[in-house]
């Protein structure tokens, strides 16, 4: 079965220590684990791309969007 990805996103830099404890939460979770693949941008590596062009991609391919305001 293939994994529904879900974009963790925030421009606030407070939320930060939020999206990385729900990214691991749902990577280690033995449940969630199974059924979904979380996507941080600020986790990538440094590419030859544009950073909107990387954006876009990942947000096209992503099933859910959670957005912290």
């Amino acid at each position: 079965m293939r994994k529904i990805k879900i974009f963790i996103s925030s421009v606030q830099a407070e939320f930060k220590h939020e999206r990385m404890a729900l990214n691991e939460y749902l990577l280690s979770d033995p449940l969630l684990g199974k059924f979904f693949e979380p996507f941080l941008f600020e986790l990538l590596p440094a590419i030859d791309r544009s950073v909107d062009a990387v954006y876009l991609k990942e947000v096209g391919q992503t099933y859910s969007i959670l957005q912290s305001l």
